[in-house]
């Protein structure tokens, strides 16, 4: 792993265990184990750091949803799009789950450093479009605004999940999600 790599890796670590505001970069550059002029050498500022650490998130993300969708039948459209909802599940009680790193930046500091809404973005529009395929292959009417709906209802479930991971009762969410998806399924 390269030293930059390093940066990263410990960056993302502490950011999502505490805040983009109560990290600071010393902190990083010690965890880190490299020398401040390294740290300099790739991050010219926090913002360039974080706008890295919010691009390797994204990045994350999707391969590891992408792997989740491989693994269903590709035939099943609503069995995927369950797969997505599974996937945010099971990331509510890993250890390290402390929220969406992309919400956090929007909160914290999207208005000092506005550069870094850009992978939020990136990872949304991303999820959206996944979702709106699956909903095509259903031939759902209107699949644009189902989609938006149901990456806002993964939201909402990251944010309650955030302040008590037990309180997302992934059963009950995919139940309602599911008859959703199925009053616009078109009626032959």
């Amino acid at each position: 792993m390269s030293k930059k790599d390093d940066i990263i890796n410990t960056a993302l670590r502490l950011f999502n265990s505490n805040s983009y505001n109560s990290v600071g970069i010393d902190r990083i550059i010690l965890e880190s184990g490299v020398a401040k002029m390294t740290f300099y050498k790739y991050f010219p500022s926090k913002a360039k750091l974080i706008e890295e650490c919010l691009n390797q998130r994204n990045m994350n993300l999707q391969e590891s949803l992408t792997a989740s969708l491989e693994a269903c039948d590709p035939n099943s459209p609503l069995d995927r799009i369950k797969a997505i909802y599974m996937w945010y599940s099971a990331w509510f009680h890993t250890d390290d789950f402390n929220g969406c790193m992309f919400q956090k930046a929007v909160e914290e500091i999207f208005k000092i450093y506005p550069s870094t809404i850009k992978p939020a973005i990136e990872y949304k529009e991303w999820l959206t479009e996944r979702i709106l395929e699956l909903l095509d292959q259903m031939k759902i009417k209107n699949p644009e605004h189902l989609a938006t709906l149901l990456v806002s209802i993964l939201d909402g479930m990251t944010m309650h999940a955030q302040i008590d991971k037990h309180s997302v009762n992934i059963n009950e969410y995919w139940s309602r999600v599911e008859r959703l998806i199925k009053f616009e399924l078109p009626k032959d």
